[in-house]
């Protein structure tokens, strides 16, 4: 039985509320825009029990949190307040089997694989917040590849790779370079 928070259609105005877009297998991190960031649960289709833990940065007294089989769709929790651009790291651990799996880079998983999925959400009668919908795989070797064993929709996030700091110095100047260019 599928017990996801879905997507609805508005008959007034013809607006699609819910997942924007198909999951998207990604590496990428989920990255704090500044300011408070809360997590909301959308569902999951698991047969396996897991729970998700927020393990960077440090200091997150909550974990773990949103048991995929007891937490109710909807349910919010605050996740604290970070800066722009600090990257927020999970682990989902899944009970039934023993294992964890990350968010970003493959190489942090023990498969080897992304066992993560990003897309848009717009807010809808459930999860009343526009936001980023993530989807955990929770089985080892990439299970049946749905990414909807547990999932949440994050606000004041951003689902991109992070941008080095030295990076990111070199993109402003260039920026600043082109606007006095083209100002000439």
């Amino acid at each position: 039985m599928l017990k996801l928070a879905s997507a609805c259609l508005f008959a007034s105005s013809v607006v699609w509320a819910g997942p924007i877009g198909a999951l998207t297998v990604t590496s990428n991190e989920l990255i704090a825009q500044g300011g408070e960031v809360r997590i909301y649960f959308a569902g999951e289709t698991a047969g396996f029990d897991s729970v998700l833990n927020l393990i960077a940065p440090p200091g997150f007294g909550g974990n773990p949190f949103f048991h995929n089989h007891t937490t109710p769709i909807g349910t919010s929790l605050s996740l604290g307040t970070y800066a722009a651009g600090t990257v927020l790291r999970f682990r989902m651990d899944v009970l039934s089997t023993g294992l964890s799996f990350f968010t970003g880079p493959a190489s942090g998983n023990p498969d080897n694989l992304i066992h993560v999925a990003h897309t848009q959400w717009a807010s809808d009668a459930t999860i009343p917040v526009n936001g980023v919908l993530v989807g955990f795989e929770d089985i080892l070797g990439g299970g049946d590849l749905d990414y909807d064993d547990n999932t949440f929709v994050f606000t004041n996030v951003l689902s991109a790779d992070p941008i080095p700091e030295p990076v990111s110095i070199v993109l402003v100047g260039v920026g600043l370079a082109g606007l006095i260019w083209r100002k000439k």
